[in-house]
């Protein structure tokens, strides 16, 4: 914050200048004096052979100087010559000041205005609530409601004015009055009313202005939550950790942490926060954070954590590839923290050498997984064990892949015979169901005798009956037992008929057949 005691040196030179331009033209009818400063106000009725004059203000009723004196009982005011001077102007010497020549006589009187005017002093601006930086600047943050203020002692009441100069060269007003205190609110701040803000005054009578300024800075959090790396060095013999907030402003604090200890080597100013660390600090488990915070909450830190850990190889150990053909090998390197570096070696020929990708090997990663693809296969060099390495800053993890080259066989043959096979089965399936009866949708027993009798017996009341069932082809036999000894004197008879029983009369039933002679007890029909 500024205060009223500094004034620009245009402004000064300006306020002398017209201070004397008004001393010296006594012709305007006024003339305006600042306070505790020094004036001489001429007399404009004064004539040539006159020998004094003397001086009232406001009014005629008593005068500041008569003609027998030389000095006012306000020691402030003296003579010179005809003129009337003030040595020291206050507040309410403002006023009409008229002179008379000695004698006292009434006429044409002119009387000359005297305007005092005093300030701006003491201008403070404030803008709350703010909070200050170490070099002075104020900050507040995105979206907050603030109240700009801003009081001065000037008289007559100057004309007061806010201003925002923004840090890409443009200015809007916001706020004016005549009054020696000015209040406004901006609610909701926006992080592009951020500038220099001005607090002017100016007096109306003197013109002096003066200013008071302060730089505002709205600050808003990371829009994007934290988030923590974990890299190999080129040469993997460093672990690299980096730590990144960002979308704020300003940048937040960031620092990495390992047991409740921070790292060495790291400023925690910077987003975002690389640390390195040598491989032999570092083994398979450790856990690091970064933690965080801004100026916007800073009693709040934002953290992330991430643990080591080797890779975990997976891989098919058996390929086959054709004679001449192609074959593609893969290998997921898992749950690596830094991501492992994934290649390709033949553990027979050279150990030590990487395959590279060309016209014999054609080499592809996608995220953790490697992909190998061999072409033109052949027995000699292309069979046998395949190394997939997945190396981090941690360690290095191996696993084989095994690869058999095989000749191609003719498979056309055996495709064909088993067609041929399977149509020689539909054939005889379908043949035998037609030579049953087709009809019967395989019901019936094909394999049956279609000659076997049955012989039913039957009472002499059932036989006309049957006689009427008979077909043509049927064949009778009437046979007549031997009279059994007679029973109570009555003799029964049987009579058995022959027919072809019918097709779906079970062949178990063909045993079944006997003579029965009944002797009845003549006494049981009484």
């Amino acid at each position: 914050m500024g205060t009223c005691s500094k004034i620009v040196i245009g402004e000064l030179l300006l306020c002398l200048s017209i201070q004397i331009w008004m001393n010296t033209e006594a012709s305007l009818g006024s003339m305006t004096g600042e306070v505790n400063e020094r004036i001489v106000i001429p007399c404009q009725n004064q004539k040539s052979n006159t020998s004094g004059t003397s001086w009232f203000k406001d009014n005629f009723n008593q005068a500041l100087l008569s003609c027998g004196s030389d000095k006012s009982t306000d020691e402030r005011f003296l003579r010179e010559n005809s003129s009337l001077v003030i040595s020291s102007i206050k507040i309410p010497d403002e006023g009409n000041y008229t002179c008379r020549e000695c004698p006292e006589h009434t006429g044409n009187e002119d009387p000359i205005q005297l305007l005092v005017s005093s300030g701006p002093h003491n201008i403070s601006a404030n803008i709350f609530p703010t909070k200050i930086l170490p070099n002075g600047t104020f900050y507040t943050s995105w979206g907050a409601n603030l109240t700009f203020n801003c009081s001065c002692q000037s008289y007559p009441e100057p004309k007061m004015t806010w201003t925002l100069y923004r840090l890409q060269n443009t200015s809007e007003q916001f706020h004016h009055n005549n009054a020696s205190v000015i209040n406004f609110n901006i609610t909701h701040i926006a992080s592009d009313y951020q500038g220099n803000y001005s607090c002017s005054s100016e007096n109306p009578v003197s013109g002096r202005k003066v200013s008071s300024t302060m730089e505002l800075l709205v600050y808003h959090p990371p829009s994007f939550p934290m988030a923590c790396y974990a890299n190999n060095s080129d040469d993997l013999l460093q672990l690299v950790l980096s730590c990144s907030w960002p979308g704020g402003y300003p940048s937040p604090d960031l620092q990495w942490i390992q047991d409740d200890k921070a790292l060495k080597n790291q400023t925690g100013i910077s987003d975002p926060l690389v640390l390195s660390l040598n491989r032999t600090q570092l083994s398979a488990g450790q856990q690091f954070e970064c933690q965080g915070k801004h100026l916007t909450n800073d009693q709040r830190k934002e953290k992330c954590q991430l643990q080591t850990a080797l890779p975990v190889l997976e891989s098919q150990p058996l390929r086959t590839c054709l004679l001449g053909g192609n074959v593609t090998l893969s290998c997921t390197a898992s749950g690596a923290i830094p991501l492992a570096v994934i290649t390709w070696l033949r553990n027979w020929s050279n150990p030590d050498m990487e395959l590279q990708s060309g016209k014999k090997y054609l080499i592809f990663q996608s995220n953790t997984t490697s992909f190998l693809t061999i072409s033109n296969c052949s027995n000699d060099g292309d069979e046998g064990y395949y190394v997939c390495k997945a190396e981090n800053v941690l360690g290095m993890k191996e696993i084989n892949v095994y690869l058999t080259v095989t000749k191609p066989r003719n498979i056309l043959g055996l495709v064909f015979a088993i067609l041929i096979l399977v149509l020689l089965v539909v054939a005889l399936i379908t043949g035998i169901i037609y030579y049953c009866d087709p009809q019967l949708y395989l019901k019936g027993n094909c394999f049956r005798s279609s000659g076997t009798e049955v012989m039913v017996l039957v009472d002499d009341e059932e036989e006309e009956e049957l006689e009427d069932m008979r077909e043509p082809t049927e064949s009778t036999l009437n046979t007549e037992t031997e009279s059994p000894p007679a029973v109570n004197g009555n003799i029964y008879k049987h009579e058995a008929l022959f027919h072809h029983p019918p097709d779906n009369i079970s062949p178990a039933l063909f045993g079944d057949i006997s003579e029965d002679i009944e002797v009845g007890n003549p006494s049981d029909n009484l």
